[in-house]
């Protein structure tokens, strides 16, 4: 039997993801310096109070989706099943994220940047956020394999899995997929993938040494 969440829970959920989508709908129409933190809540029916409450900045509306990007690639690693390698968690991850996207809309529904990130004002968060996901990621491994200090090999990891996803989610990806035939897009987004991952196959040997 599947548990219904209580109203209160629903509500929160509800308002926060109001609030996100009503955010996310004004950077795409005004862009994110033009847009304010009043003009959110008036939009979504709440109060200024109440966007911080669920947000801490209008930075943190900018990002949210890219932070619980990185949260589902977490869990997904730290959750994989018994006998995988952690580069295979990763790979399947990736193919996982490219089989969601709609091959009919391709270019638009790539993860990662958004039109509004373009504004120099979100640069340096920008940049923050990748570096976030590079050390996230370490730190789950560095967890995996019981390092109890940095270990330099495993972060160089991370930022290889993670140059390959912010790669697919940055604007110069999508600009070099646009002159493709729109029949051919999601092939040339295949073929991208695994040359990609064939470049990062050693990680799985040295992961494999780990265990």
């Amino acid at each position: 039997m599947i548990m219904k969440l209580p109203l209160r829970i629903r509500k929160k959920i509800e308002t926060e993801e109001t609030i996100l989508a009503v955010a996310k709908r004004l950077f795409l129409e005004k862009g994110y310096s033009r847009v304010t933190v009043p003009e959110i809540a008036d939009m979504a029916n709440v109060s200024v109070k109440t966007v911080f409450n669920y947000f801490g900045s209008k930075e943190e509306l900018a990002f949210r989706e890219e932070i619980l990007f990185c949260d589902r690639l977490v869990l997904h690693i730290l959750s994989r099943e018994k006998g995988q390698s952690i580069f295979d968690a990763f790979q399947d991850f990736v193919w996982n994220l490219i089989q969601s996207i709609d091959p009919e809309n391709l270019i638009d529904s790539l993860p990662g940047f958004h039109p509004w990130m373009d504004d120099p004002i979100l640069e340096q968060r920008y940049l923050q956020l990748w570096e976030n996901y590079e050390k996230r990621i370490s730190d789950s491994l560095q967890l995996q394999f019981e390092r109890t200090g940095f270990d330099p090999i495993l972060r160089v990891i991370s930022c290889q899995m993670v140059t390959l996803l912010r790669t697919l989610g940055s604007k110069e990806f999508k600009e070099y997929l646009k002159p493709i035939p729109m029949a051919l897009r999601y092939r040339a987004l295949e073929k991208w993938i695994l040359g990609s991952l064939e470049l990062m196959s050693g990680i799985r040997e040295y992961l494999l040494k780990l265990v």
